[in-house]
């Protein structure tokens, strides 16, 4: 059967000058980008999840795409020269439409009023943005999931207990200290959801509030997707996960609904859902309560769990941060641990095929609490014709 010849990622610790590579199943290097463009000062001290590319992927001519986590998408060339920098406060993740268009996650502060009071959260927006570089539209995923009544109000429920907490507890506490005029600052946009300055100091400050009130939708994953095989959903609507809610669901910007939602107390902290050919979703359930993850199929016409994977013993698989799986072409999976800095290939019968994890001596000694984001495969055809640009 056929395999994926080449496999992608970047690592945390290549930071203030990050890399993405293309590798083989043994870790042999087979294609390198590079660019320092929007990276943050070392000297300031940035906070982990904003250092380096957050996720990258590449298209069929090889250009690279990724994210500097809220602060742009680039587009490098297979020779890491920057075609364009779009400055958007894209994170986690990002998709590639047949168009060349590109669909792309962001965050904005939003007030929203509920049962007489306010609030401000972390707006999830999906940005498209055209080939040149240039934003096209945004779409509020907010907005979107509040079509659904039950849906909105679960959301709803989750953003005023969190802010109820927030306000009980006070801020800042006596453990933890904040200079008054980060004080100033923060409450300003707690009070009326609107900034002096760059977006992407207000949305650093929102998410460093203890207990995370604001970062309710803290969506992961954009994947575009076919027509579903029972008609469910629809070419062009979209796949997304969103790891606090403990939830995956299936949107539809154009017509501004919501086709499908599961997961609410059978899911903790999930990432990367996908759809199967025959309609079965895929998803990486990292198991926060329990402390072991799985991986899991959901038929989404019954949403029933028709297939999981454990390791053996449970608890020796936890990655309780990002991770992911996804179908390879010969029909296994490709898991990524990214608090282990490690990825295999497994079997639908639960066995490894191949076990990757970061040698130092290519990718460096530094571990942070997320060593990869996501590993994803790429096409043979890709791969030969990197390994051809590198030859000239």
């Amino acid at each position: 059967m056929p395999r994926s010849k080449g496999f992608l990622f970047s690592p945390a610790s290549r930071y203030p000058i990050p890399a993405a590579y293309v590798v083989d199943d043994a870790g042999s290097v087979l294609h390198t980008w590079s660019n320092t463009t929007h990276q943050l000062n070392p000297e300031d001290n940035p906070p982990s999840y904003l250092r380096g590319w957050n996720h990258v992927e590449v298209d069929d001519d090889g250009n690279l795409f990724a994210i500097v986590p809220l602060r742009a998408l680039l587009k490098l060339t297979p020779e890491s020269k920057l075609e364009w920098s779009c400055d958007v406060a894209a994170h986690h993740d990002l998709a590639i439409r047949d168009d060349g268009m590109l669909l792309v996650l962001t965050e904005a502060p939003r007030r929203v009023v509920i049962d007489g009071s306010a609030y401000v959260i972390l707006d999830n927006l999906v940005t498209i943005v055209e080939p040149g570089g240039a934003v096209k539209s945004q779409v509020s995923l907010y907005a979107l999931l509040s079509t659904d009544s039950s849906l909105r109000q679960l959301i709803d429920d989750e953003i005023k207990q969190r802010g109820e907490i927030f306000r009980r507890r006070g801020w800042p506490t006596p453990e933890n200290q904040v200079a008054l005029d980060v004080v100033h600052e923060t409450q300003t946009i707690l009070n009326t959801a609107t900034y002096d300055g760059e977006l992407r100091r207000a949305l650093q400050l929102l998410r460093a509030l203890p207990g995370k009130p604001c970062d309710v939708l803290h969506t992961n994953t954009l994947e575009l997707l076919t027509d579903h095989p029972k008609g469910i959903w629809n070419r062009g609507d979209l796949l997304i996960c969103m790891r606090e809610l403990n939830m995956v669901a299936v949107v539809d910007p154009a017509r501004g609904n919501v086709r499908w939602w599961w997961g609410v107390e059978e899911l903790s902290g999930p990432h990367q859902p996908s759809m199967l050919p025959d309609g079965l979703i895929l998803l990486f359930d990292n198991g926060l309560n329990a402390r072991r993850t799985r991986l899991l199929l959901v038929d989404p016409t019954t949403n029933e769990v028709v297939w999981n994977w454990s390791a053996q013993p449970p608890e020796s698989f936890f990655c309780p941060l990002a991770g992911g799986c996804e179908r390879l072409a010969n029909g296994n999976l490709l898991v990524t641990n990214s608090a282990g800095g490690e990825a295999f290939e497994l079997t639908m019968n639960g066995e490894i095929v191949w076990q990757l994890t970061l040698p130092v001596s290519v990718y460096g000694a530094e571990r942070g609490r997320v060593s990869i984001y996501r590993m994803s495969a790429v096409d043979a055809e890709v791969v030969a014709r990197l390994r051809t640009e590198e030859s000239r």
